[in-house]
């Protein structure tokens, strides 16, 4: 996806959140009780990755290389949206992008040493396991909040959301198999699954891949008397999109396929099976739950919150304070112990600005993040 930069250029978000947190996750609760109407515009783009800097992912990876002994982690997120918001009900048309590439240890040097250019000894043994998903989409949405008071001054609050989604672009490819480096290359087994929207290939029926899909957020938000709070929100948790007219490969590769000939006698050649769907096909793709927890205490003029967003299996935590300038502003600083980046924040009742990296040369780091927006009641 080549989307990234319009979500530095676009943005201002709802002043909800109690922190920047790196997903950017949408907390249906945050307007239970609200009773103005308020209209806001918002935008928030993450990306981050394992092994490489962000900016050389789809490069030659020239920066430092940073691999994870198990399974490997780049991702990309980003949302901008403009709604508002009347009684504990929001209405936001929205558009979104999301990228997640997982990988092993193996299949992610095996992409190094290919990129760099690099000579392989020969006898090393690889487990090719390669997992991409990616959409685009635009949309409207509806959220509904639910306030409760409970007893000592503790509030609780709930709240649900329905996004309604249109595709515009999708990609979704799996590979897995095994490789052996030699003196010559490779030897190989490996089978390889790709449905990509913008894929064109001879005899390809003429038509355009559309998506159609729903996601459903839940949230809650319990604060205490104190001023403690503990923020709870799941994105996609209920999730589908189905695309239509979807160009599809799939292929298996192996180096020493056993063939005999008239006399009876073995050899191993290369050869390459598979197909391209020249009728194309509707594919399903089920949307990735994400989840974030977060817990904030007060301390006279400043904030300490200790949370963790969750993803396709990985935990990304996550700690911050915030310190209060005034009656109306604040300052925020957080931390991500996934890829140690390190984000700043303002914010007043009507503004904020978060921003985020692990490294201020922006060219060699593995996460950069934005939030940001307005929100102006009447």
């Amino acid at each position: 996806m080549k989307n990234e930069v319009m979500y530095f250029l676009i943005g201002m978000a709802l002043c909800t959140r109690a922190k920047a947190d790196l997903l950017g996750l949408s907390n249906p609760a945050d307007i239970a009780g609200m009773k103005d109407f308020s209209v806001y515009s918002s935008g928030n783009f993450f990306a981050g990755s394992d092994y490489t800097p962000v900016k050389q992912f789809t490069g030659n990876w020239n920066g430092p290389y940073t691999p994870q002994p198990g399974r490997n982690l780049s991702l990309s997120e980003g949302r901008v949206e403009a709604g508002a918001t009347y009684g504990s009900w929001r209405i936001a048309a929205l558009y979104r992008e999301e990228v997640v590439v997982e990988s092993n240890r193996d299949m992610t040097n095996i992409a190094y040493y290919n990129k760099q250019h690099l000579p392989v000894s020969p006898g090393q043994n690889f487990a090719i396991n390669l997992n991409m998903q990616g959409f685009e989409a635009r949309g409207v949405r509806l959220d509904k909040g639910f306030l409760f008071e409970g007893s000592g001054g503790t509030r609780y609050s709930l709240g649900a959301g329905l996004s309604l989604l249109d595709g515009t672009r999708v990609r979704m490819t799996n590979a897995y198999g095994v490789a052996a480096s030699t003196l010559t290359g490779y030897t190989y087994n490996a089978t390889l699954q790709d449905a990509n929207s913008k894929a064109s290939y001879p005899f390809i029926s003429n038509a355009t891949p559309v998506g159609r899909g729903y996601a459903m957020d839940l949230g809650a938000k319990i604060s205490w008397k104190n001023g403690s709070r503990l923020d709870l929100a799941a994105n996609d948790l209920l999730g589908q999109m189905r695309w239509y007219n979807m160009p599809y490969t799939m292929e298996t590769a192996n180096s020493a396929t056993l063939t005999r000939n008239a006399a009876g006698y073995i050899s191993y050649n290369p050869t390459l099976q598979g197909f391209n769907d020249i009728h194309r096909r509707t594919i399903v793709q089920n949307l990735m739950t994400k989840v974030s927890a977060d817990y904030t205490h007060p301390f006279q003029k400043v904030d300490l919150t200790a949370g963790t967003d969750w993803i396709a299996g990985y935990w990304l935590p996550q700690a911050g304070l915030a310190y209060h300038l005034g009656s109306d502003w604040k300052a925020s600083m957080n931390y991500d112990l996934r890829f140690r980046s390190v984000g700043f924040g303002i914010r007043n009742r009507w503004f904020h600005l978060d921003l985020l990296t692990d490294n201020t040369n922006l060219n060699m780091a593995n996460a950069v993040g934005f939030d940001a927006g307005i929100n102006l009641s009447f």
